[in-house]
Formats: structure tokens, C-alpha cells, sequence
């Protein structure tokens, strides 16, 4: 329509940087094993350099040999007799695992959760309960660490149980209590659903998911 006036685009500076991000070096990337894609498909896969790879220091787990003494001397005073036969040491808490009396109740331990939060002075106010941990006849207390050791992406998909597998949807998972690399295959999974509470790391593990897939996939 003639009638419409059009504004015309005027010469615009184009956007400053926010952050002056440094380049990091890629002489140290680990090759990943992608997934056999067509000879006609030309992709570059990202580096593991695009992933930050932070020193820190170890975590900080307190007394552990005073924390496993608290632990039998609390119990007893509840009238439960267990001793600390393990220590699992996992990078955000420490878990100590306990052998009980035969003919113990674990609903009597578990009711304790408060007392022995109390008693061990626990950062966070609270203490978790395993009981009993899985493929163990043991029950498991865990303690979150004063200072925790993050978990980096990169550390786990340089690990040679992701580079080396062959499935397209392998996804990294974390690391365990007793500091072990978990992985799994979404194509084992009929459902997925990503739930917890509030700053419980559900937009990290997306995040991990995806960064996973991008790592072993080509569009």
C-alpha cells in the first residue's frame, strides 16, 4: 500500500562484549568416541577445554574417627547397639555405615535422624538415613561435608566409561557417595523425570544431560 510509510534502518555500532571471556587452550582435549554418523555428515565435535576445569581443595569432613564414636555412643543411649564398619567418602557428604544387633528394628534407628543430627553438631542441621543400603545388610548415616568438592562435567566425560561407549543417548549422572562415576543409557529409559526441591540441582542435571548428548551426537 503506498499509503504506508516505511522507517528507514538507520547505522548501528555493533554490541560491545559483556565479559572478556579467555580463550582456553585445547592441547589437553581428550577425544571422545562419537557415534558413527554418515560420510556425507561433517561435524566437529566440541572440545573438552570448553568445559571448566576448576582446582580445589579436598573436602572437608571433620573428625571422622570422633563423628563414628559419637554415632555407637548415641545409638546406645537409645538402647541400640551398632558399630561404624565403613566409611564411604563421597564429595558432598561422608557416610558412615553401621552394623546392628540382629533383632533391631531400623524404623527405631530412622526415628533418631534429629537426635543424631543434634549430637554430631551436622552443618546443615540435618542427617540422612539409609537404612538399609542397597546390596548391603548395613545401615548408612550420612553427614554433609563442612566444604564440598564440586563435581565438573569435564572430569566425567573424560572418564574412559563414557569415551569409549558406543551408545548415542550414554549421559552422565554424578558421582556417588563412595565417589564412583555414574552413567546411564536413556534408551534403557521408558520415562524420565527430573524432580526435587528447590536449588536441588534439577536445571544442572538438564543442563548435564544435553551437554552429554552434544558431546556424542552430531545434529
Amino acid at each position: 500500500d503506498k499509503n504506508y510509510d516505511f522507517i528507514k534502518d538507520t547505522p548501528r555500532e555493533a554490541p560491545k562484549p559483556v565479559h572478556n571471556t579467555p580463550v582456553i587452550a585445547a592441547k589437553k582435549d581428550i577425544q571422545i568416541k562419537p557415534v558413527a554418523q554418515s560420510s556425507s555428515t561433517t561435524w566437529v565435535y566440541p572440545p573438552l577445554s570448553l568445559l571448566h576445569d576448576v582446582k580445589q581443595a579436598d573436602a572437608d569432613r571433620g573428625d571422622v574417627a570422633k563423628n563414628a564414636d559419637i554415632i555407637e555412643k548415641t545409638l546406645d543411649s537409645f538402647g541400640i547397639r551398632a558399630r561404624v564398619s565403613e566409611l564411604n567418602k563421597g564429595p558432598t557428604v561422608t557416610q558412615y555405615a553401621l552394623e546392628i544387633a540382629v533383632g533391631t528394628k531400623l524404623t527405631k534407628i530412622t526415628a533418631l535422624s534429629n537426635d543424631l543430627a543434634l549430637a554430631l553438631a551436622a552443618p546443615t542441621g540435618a542427617v540422612r538415613i539409609e537404612a538399609p543400603i542397597p546390596g548391603k545388610s548395613l545401615v548408612g548415616i550420612e553427614i554433609p561435608n563442612s566444604v564440598k568438592t564440586m563435581v565438573r562435567l569435564g572430569s566425567l566425560l573424560a572418564e574412559e566409561d563414557f569415551k569409549n561407549s558406543t551408545k548415542p543417548l550414554y549421559v552422565a549422572l554424578g558421582k556417588g557417595i563412595s565417589g564412583k562415576s555414574y552413567f546411564d543409557d536413556l534408551a534403557k529409559m521408558p520415562h524420565l523425570l527430573i524432580a526435587g526441591a528447590t536449588g536441588s540441582g534439577k536445571s544442572v542435571t538438564i543442563h548435564t544431560v544435553i551437554s552429554s548428548l552434544l558431546y556424542r551426537n552430531a545434529p
